[in-house]
Order: structure tokens, then C-alpha cells, then sequence
């Protein structure tokens, strides 16, 4: 790399600086009017940068690296989710009241949308460490990174709207046979993705 001295600092960015700031940055500042001195030190920040990248990337965990994949698969995957709900909240029906146990001047009616609630287990071979640790992130993400993804997917006046008719989204997201399945089966395709044996959903209806 160029020497910078007195003499040369205020003089043009030589090529071979400009062909090193482009290989850390992938970036042409051909153009730019970088003196050697600017040069230089533009350099050195970006060898910086991608030394505290590098030991970033290699000090992640086995179980952080892991998180972070997972996150990216089903950031992608909770698409289908989304797409899952627009279909279930279509579906609108009015839930009464037992009559045997109510009196019938005092019965009510709730408003109720989607298939209908259940739940989704997924099972595996449990000696699979990484099936373990897949299905937790599955529990961890759900009610907190990817609920708030799914709420996006709504505008405030449609998530105000089922929360005044006895129905939030999030509850909805939750409960729904079919969004619930939805997700678990694509944590279930992450633990396959990772080698994971004997993976399979079961369904249950409330």
C-alpha cells in the first residue's frame, strides 16, 4: 500500500488504493476526488469494519446461529401464515350462549371467525438435541417476533375492529386450527431442513 508522506498526501488516490477500497467496500470511488490521504484512512476503517464483522460472525454460538437461521426461514415461511389468516377471518359465524345453562332471556351472542380453534403438536425423535432447541424457538418467536410480524400484515382499523367484537388478531393467531397449523408445520419443515427424524404435526381440535 501506498507510503503517505508531506509530499504525497494531497496528491491523487493511486489505483492500487482505489482497487483496495473497492474489494473491502464493493464500492467505486473512481471519481470522488480521493486524495492518498483520504484515501488511506477510508482503508483503514473498512479493514476496521470487517475485522469486528469477522469476530462478530465467528464468536455466534452453535444455539445463536442456530436462532439466527431459524428467524430467517420462518420470517419467509410466515407468509403462508399470513395468507392462512386472510382465508380463516373470511369465515364469520356467531357463537350463543348454552340455553341449558342460561336463562334464555339473559343468553348472549359473540361474534367468532376463522376454522375454529385447536391446536398443533409437533412431534420428533426426541434424542435430536437440535429438535429440541428448534421446537423452543418455535414457542420463543411465536407470541412475540412473529406475532408482531402478523399483526403488520393489518391495518390499525382491522386489528381496533376485532378487538371490539370480542375477537383480537392476536388470539385469533393463536387459537385457529388452521394458522396454527400453519406455523407449526413450518417449524416443522426447519427441523427437517436441519436434519432432524420422525418429524410430524398432530392436530387437535378443541
Amino acid at each position: 500500500m501506498a507510503y503517505i508522506t508531506e509530499n504525497n498526501a494531497e496528491r491523487p488516490a493511486t489505483r492500487k488504493q482505489l482497487w483496495a477500497i473497492y474489494c473491502l467496500s464493493k464500492k467505486d470511488y473512481r471519481g470522488q476526488d480521493l486524495t492518498m490521504l483520504d484515501a488511506s484512512v477510508l482503508i483503514k476503517r473498512l479493514q476496521g469494519e470487517k475485522s469486528t464483522n469477522s469476530t462478530a460472525k465467528k464468536s455466534l454460538t452453535k444455539e445463536q446461529k442456530l436462532e439466527k437461521e431459524f428467524i430467517s426461514y420462518m420470517t419467509d415461511k410466515m407468509q403462508g401464515v399470513i395468507a392462512t389468516a386472510k382465508e380463516a377471518l373470511q369465515i364469520k359465524s356467531v357463537i350463543e350462549t348454552d340455553p341449558m345453562f342460561t336463562d334464555p332471556k339473559k343468553m348472549k351472542q359473540y361474534a367468532f371467525f376463522g376454522f375454529g380453534c385447536g391446536i398443533s403438536v409437533i412431534n420428533f425423535d426426541k434424542r435430536s438435541k437440535v429438535g429440541a432447541q428448534i421446537k423452543e424457538l418455535g414457542s420463543k418467536h411465536r407470541m412475540s417476533t412473529f406475532l408482531k410480524m402478523f399483526l403488520k400484515a393489518f391495518t390499525a382499523k382491522e386489528i381496533k375492529y376485532f378487538e371490539s367484537v370480542g375477537c383480537p388478531l392476536s388470539a385469533i393467531y393463536y387459537q385457529d386450527i388452521r394458522i396454527n397449523g400453519a406455523y407449526e408445520h413450518a417449524v416443522a419443515s426447519f427441523m427437517e431442513s436441519k436434519g432432524v427424524k420422525n418429524v410430524r404435526v398432530q392436530t387437535f381440535d378443541d
